[in-house]
């Protein structure tokens, strides 16, 4: 095979994760003399997504946050509570913001190479990555790949659950939103044996984005979305509006151990590595935490194999999902159990991982236990299963 180029560090997708990865290189002068080729097939340049976080501190990202509040909202046919975030920001980063952002550093990067192109393989062997593309070959010592392609696992012992969505920005001709507060999750529409929410985030007044999600259940067409969308903001009183912007996404929920793919030169890298927290679906904060962890292994030499990010958070976002499945449509019960018997605020703090596990055990016992139980069995009697058919 014709080598084209030969680098330290090759950055396989320029999405959020890789371009998030190239920012921190970027920022850290320990890497000021490593040659770093990034590869992305899009052009990255529109408005086709928002990241959404929740951070009580300052992260590289805040130069570019659209928009951030500190009060919340939960919704669900009988229950509603509106609360303050503190200590916690609720942030907004629109994607064409962080495109150019990113793309920017990107190019003012003397060791950094930017390439629009198809990565068709990535091999490894000997102690090096050959990236294939559609426009030259490669050579690295260091790979790093967000390209996921989930027909390439077989999800049956890790379920895997499909958070889709599509969202309106919206502008009203009269004041309508509370600018200071989003709504985190309003389960109050038709859930139709699923587990469906509204999600809003209001920029101004007169202008809020409204998202209409899915944990599981089949992709719709876009009208379908769309008919429920008009249909809440007609509940809401909301008759004359434009709309400004749409967007749409799958993101996939699965506790999948990707990160048995990694060896000591080469690692999945967000979505693709698993860094989505499985619970949720958010990834970006995620993605900085992981990252500078990976740093770290770099300076260190240490070898990529040995990064899992596997704690018993893992196990219990394991669970969850097997709850979700289990549930068969009334899932929105379990996220009202959990708002209605908790603090949010500590419930923010569990999804951060940041809890004891005191907080923890006050968390699982707030919510249908029997429901919990019967799914911790079914996963450990699917386990020793295996292991005895196995055997």
């Amino acid at each position: 095979m014709k080598i084209d180029e030969k680098y330290d560090y090759i950055i396989c997708g320029g999405g959020a994760t890789g371009l998030l990865l190239s920012n921190l290189l970027i920022s850290d002068s320990f890497f000021d003399n490593k040659r770093v080729l990034v590869i992305e097939k899009e052009k990255k340049i529109n408005n086709d997504k928002t990241f959404s976080f929740w951070d009580n501190q300052k992260n590289i990202l805040d130069k570019i946050v659209f928009k951030s509040w500190g009060k919340a909202e939960f919704r669900d046919l009988e229950f509603s509570n509106s609360f303050s975030l503190k200590p916690y920001k609720y942030k907004m980063i629109r994607s064409d913001e962080f495109y150019s952002f990113t793309k920017r550093k990107i190019d003012r990067a003397s060791n950094f190479t930017y390439l629009n192109a198809v990565v068709t393989d990535i091999i490894k062997e000997s102690g090096l990555n050959y990236i294939q593309t559609d426009k030259g070959n490669f050579q690295c010592s260091i790979a790093f790949s967000s390209i996921y392609n989930p027909d390439e696992f077989e999800f049956k012992k890790y379920p895997l659950i499909k958070q889709h969505f599509l969202g309106w920005t919206i502008e009203t001709q009269e004041d309508f939103f509370d600018e200071e507060k989003i709504r985190f999750m309003d389960f109050s529409i038709d859930q139709h044996q699923e587990i469906r929410f509204m999600y809003v985030l209001p920029f101004s007044k007169k202008s809020a984005l409204f998202e209409y999600t899915f944990f599981g259940g089949e992709i719709m067409k876009n009208s379908d979305y769309e008919k429920e969308i008009k249909k809440y903001l007609d509940l809401e009183g909301i008759k004359k509006y434009k709309i400004t912007e749409i967007e749409k996404g799958v993101i996939p929920m699965t506790c999948y151990p990707f990160f048995n793919a990694n060896t000591d030169n080469f690692i999945k890298i967000g979505t693709s590595g698993g860094w989505t927290k499985p619970s949720t679906g958010y990834t970006i904060k995620n993605s900085i935490e992981k990252i500078e962890i990976i740093l770290k292994f770099l300076k260190e030499d240490k070898p990529l194999s040995k990064l899992k990010f596997k704690n018993r958070f893992w196990y219990y976002d394991v669970l969850f999902l097997d709850v979700l499945v289990d549930s068969k449509g009334r899932g929105s019960r379990v996220f009202s159990d959990l708002f209605r018997n908790n603090d949010p605020l500590l419930l923010f703090k569990f999804l951060s991982e940041k809890t004891n596990i005191f907080e923890e055990i006050r968390i699982f016992i707030s919510v249908d236990i029997v429901t919990f139980v019967k799914s911790l069995i079914k996963r450990v009697k699917s386990v020793y299963l295996k292991d005895f058919l196995r055997n």
